[in-house]
């Protein structure tokens, strides 16, 4: 299990839950925090709301208070979907960029893993306190964004926040993403292993006394932070139950496109308002907090702090009209039925690639004879092996320490390589060393090359979805994995004699 740093947040952090009844493009009626039939991890309304410019509308114009009252250069960390869905006249769906509607301006905040004797980009911080976990010298690069954008979206491993976040300044986090909530610790009945997921979920996003953390208001969203308020006050033992209903449910990499993982409601009408709030360890009345961002949205001649005016007993009760947001029905909803036509389309679009691919794959025998390797359940990925498996962490399997990943895509196939010491060597930078030799392995096509992490060694056109005689390109690549192999020979024999020897037999 990883450990993650000590000390857990204060009880200044606030949680912000913005959800409410909606009409959707069918002309279904529904309530974000009604629990869905079929869905028990809430992933429709999630993502319903996610994606909706209602929604954002409605969580824009709190977050920009909230700025309003902060300090110097203050920002919202967005992690999640960067546009918005909105229907056309004709009643199709057309996509937005958060961009062009989130006012003040917007930039990106990057996470990368890097060592502390590499060079980082201009801009970027380097971290050293994940060398507890990670001896050696391996750290967190990160960048903060443009000063001045009020927006700022997470790039990168959310696996770094709980060493990054703390100096990345944010204000806020607008946090819309399945990274969390959707992970396979929340997906039993009663489980003890949620301590593990609060725990995490403190890390990753409640680490600090004054951090808030604004998410979509679901029926799985309001179990969880119901929960987490009882776990703190009863102070944060290592065994919690908590029944959020549903069996555990396993990845299964074969296991035919998922309905539920398409299904997206577009709300038309909404009332989309702060109908959740955690604050001082407790869950509280949000109406409050409902009715001055209403009132500040209204009166922008008021120069009031919103939380001055929710804080305030005096100016509660002489300028707020707050109403306690009805509850939603006790019922579970059906999924909206345009929604659910929707994602059988593009459910059966993807079972048709994945037939499409399954047939392809039948004609790369003879790469697999070669020594390519299926990717663990990516029909359309293959990976060939150019030194001897070695074992990096315990309890997984060994590895090859540099390998050629072959991608079967919708139009076309590529092959690039990579190594799982990136940190010791520079793999960009051997290959374009060599230019000349692999264009020339690449030919008669494309060798884009480039120098990163794992540079495209050759490009052919068509994909699984063309028409594409698949038994000469196997053989084709065959005749080239052997020329990729005598020119990576000198940089495996190198990776294989500097290779960690910890878990060497």
């Amino acid at each position: 299990m990883t450990e993650y740093p000590d000390g857990p947040p204060g009880v200044g952090t606030r949680i912000i839950l913005i959800g409410g009844p909606m009409t959707v493009d069918d002309g279904s009626t529904l309530d974000s925090r009604q629990p869905v039939t079929g869905d028990p991890a809430c992933n429709v309304t999630r993502s319903s709301l996610a994606t909706s410019l209602l929604w954002w509308i409605t969580a824009s114009s709190l977050v920009g208070q909230i700025l309003d009252s902060a300090g110097d250069d203050p920002y919202a960390l967005v992690i999640g979907n960067r546009s918005v869905v909105e229907l056309r006249q004709d009643g199709r769906l057309r996509r937005l960029g958060l961009r062009s509607i989130l006012s003040g301006g917007t930039s990106t905040v990057e996470l990368i893993r890097t060592h502390r004797h590499e060079p980082l980009p201009a801009g970027y911080i380097y971290d050293d306190s994940m060398s507890q976990l990670f001896p050696g010298g391996e750290g967190v690069g990160f960048s903060l964004g443009e000063p001045g954008q009020r927006w700022r979206f997470l790039s990168g491993l959310d696996f770094y926040m709980p060493w990054a976040g703390p100096k990345l300044g944010a204000t806020v986090i607008v946090d819309t993403s399945e990274t969390l909530l959707g992970s396979s610790e929340t997906d039993a009945g009663p489980s003890a292993g949620i301590a593990w997921f609060f725990k995490r979920l403190e890390k990753h996003r409640l680490y600090s006394d004054d951090i808030m953390l604004v998410m979509p208001h679901t029926y799985r969203t309001e179990s969880i932070f119901r929960g987490y308020v009882e776990w703190v006050n009863a102070g944060r033992p290592s065994q919690f139950l908590l029944d959020l209903g549903g069996p555990r449910t396993k990845w299964d990499p074969t296991a035919p496109p998922d309905p539920i993982a398409y299904t997206c409601p577009v709300p038309v009408q909404a009332d989309f308002t702060v109908t959740g709030l955690v604050q001082d360890g407790e869950w509280q009345d949000p109406s409050d907090l409902e009715a001055a961002r209403s009132l500040l949205q209204a009166r922008y001649d008021l120069k009031i702090g919103i939380w001055d005016l929710v804080g305030n007993a005096t100016l509660r009760r002489t300028l707020l009209e707050a109403v306690p947001s009805a509850p939603p029905p006790p019922i579970a909803v059906a999924i909206p039925r345009a929604a659910s036509q929707r994602a059988e389309s593009r459910v059966a679009e993807k079972e048709a690639g994945q037939r499409t691919r399954r047939v392809v794959a039948e004609h790369l025998q003879p790469l697999i004879e070669r020594g390519w390797k299926p990717g663990r359940g990516e029909s359309w990925a293959l990976y060939f092996p150019m030194t001897e498996p070695v074992l990096l962490h315990p309890g997984r399997d060994p590895v090859a320490l540099v390998q050629l990943k072959l991608m079967i895509l919708r139009r076309q196939c590529t092959v690039s390589a990579f190594t799982m010491m990136y940190r010791q060597f520079d793999i960009g930078q051997y290959v374009l060393a060599q230019r000349a030799l692999f264009e020339e392995i690449a030919a008669p096509d494309t060798c884009p090359l480039g120098h990163n992490s794992e540079p495209t060694l050759w490009r052919g056109p068509g994909g699984w979805a063309d028409d594409v005689d698949w038994g000469e390109r196997a053989i084709a690549l065959v005749e080239r994995t052997q020329l990729w192999r005598e020119a990576f020979k000198e940089l495996c024999e190198e990776c294989y004699r500097v290779r960690p020897r910890m878990f060497d037999p």
